[in-house]
């Protein structure tokens, strides 16, 4: 039988009726306030939650890291950049109607062949660093969830041996909910949209204060869930696909539209499925792999969706299957081509790669990782792809090396780790 995604109930409707009453004015002051940059060159990554019986894992909510370039100069900030919420033609707060997709999501202007490359901009000699959020949870012996979030800024350089070098400096993040998204913001906030505290789902969008290191609740999706996809594209509309809600796996698609500060349904998918992959590429959404059950039930998915965004009677089409069926995979837009990166059977890890080339309409095997990983982040540093983090499902443990690929070699090289 075929499984849909719930409708909005009556009491989801009262909860926002209530919340918006109390809280409209202060959400268009904060999200002025606090415009989310827009970014060309980089694409969101956070973790989310996807099998409760490991000892130590990672969660996993979608595919692509959001990064910044950041400069060793503080003065000179003004090149960094990240997606934004353009919040200057803000005039209502119709934040739950269902209505028909406006003309201009049809028409996105900026054909760019990869949006996850972070060196567009004049590179500064002395900046190497970047800048990701990133998201774990750990389970104790009495099977207490802690959600670890943190902020990291990586400065990655190549020693006199030509060894790449990895430093890092971390901030933690308090949070109490796991399986959300997050995103960078300009002033060195963070937002932190959906997740389950392991009881409920939660549709919440919620900001950090690196100032006084505090949440607040800014917004709230049409639909509560965990595990979710979530990308932005560079127009700066969120976009939220799939995941886990309260009853049951969700194939809905949601989009946050930032001139009107509302969300919007777009066409639902074919497949239900939770701890997927996402990306945006020239006015193109894909969904990639996932599970389309809980824990020991279900099919991980090797389907490819594809939605793109200039039809004007949009809906989601079919693509070219992975090889190899996967889900907490990483995937990004590299030169072109698709990267589908590691990620796990619903067994094993993997440290397969698989790029898709637009050219021949297929997927490619690439070289593998060194390390089998899932739930792990990749993003573009000076025109090289990397990956970080992530878990080893067999042994449980949470891996802190970084991975560089090598394209002359055609092979990935682990970063020596100097924190």
């Amino acid at each position: 039988m075929d499984v849909l995604s719930k409708d909005v109930s009556s009491d989801d409707n009262l909860k926002r009726i209530e919340f918006f009453n109390k809280e409209s004015n202060n959400i268009l002051e904060d999200i002025k306030k606090d415009k989310i940059l827009k970014n060309e060159n980089s694409v969101l990554k956070s973790l989310a939650l996807n099998d409760k019986n490991n000892i130590n894992k990672i969660n996993y909510t979608h595919n692509n890291t959001n990064t910044y370039k950041t400069s060793s100069n503080n003065n000179n900030n003004n090149n960094n950049s990240i997606y934004h919420f353009d919040s200057n033609e803000l005039n209502n707060c119709d934040f739950y109607k269902n209505i028909s997709i406006p003309d201009e999501l049809h028409h996105y202007n900026k054909d760019v062949d990869n949006i996850c490359n972070i060196n567009k901009e004049k590179i500064n000699e002395n900046n190497n660093e970047v800048d990701i959020v990133y998201s774990y949870v750990i389970n104790d012996s009495q099977k207490n969830i802690d959600s670890n979030n943190e902020l990291i800024s990586m400065n990655i350089s190549i020693d006199e041996g030509e060894n790449y070098v990895l430093k890092k400096r971390i901030k933690k993040l308090p949070f109490f909910r796991y399986g959300h998204f997050l995103c960078l913001t300009k002033n060195g906030c963070i937002l932190a949209i959906g997740g389950t505290d392991g009881k409920k789902k939660y549709g919440l969008v919620e900001k950090y204060c690196m100032e006084n290191k505090k949440w607040k609740q800014i917004n709230i999706m049409h639909f509560s869930r965990s595990n979710f996809c979530g990308i932005c594209t560079d127009n700066n509309d969120l976009f939220i696909l799939g995941g886990e809600g309260d009853e049951r796996i969700l194939k809905s698609v949601e989009y946050f539209d930032s001139k009107i500060n509302s969300w919007r349904s777009l066409p639902p998918l074919n497949c239900v499925r939770h701890s997927a992959s996402a990306i945006f590429f020239q006015n193109m959404i894909f969904i990639i792999g996932g599970k389309d059950g809980i824990g020991e039930y279900g099919k991980v998915h090797k389907s490819v969706e594809m939605l793109n965004l200039k039809e004007k009677n949009m809906r989601w089409v079919m693509c070219k299957s992975l090889k190899q069926a996967r889900l907490g995979l990483a995937t990004i837009v590299f030169k072109g081509k698709i990267y589908a990166i590691g990620g796990s059977t619903g067994v094993k890890n993997l440290s397969s790669v698989e790029i898709y080339d637009f050219q021949i309409n297929n997927w490619v095997d690439g070289p593998n990782m060194n390390l089998p990983r899932s739930n792990m982040v990749a993003f573009i540093w000076e025109n090289h792809l990397v990956v970080y983090g992530g878990i080893n499902k067999h042994k449980g443990d949470l891996i802190n090396s970084a991975e560089i690929f090598n394209e002359k070699k055609n092979c990935w090289e682990l970063l020596n780790n100097n924190v």
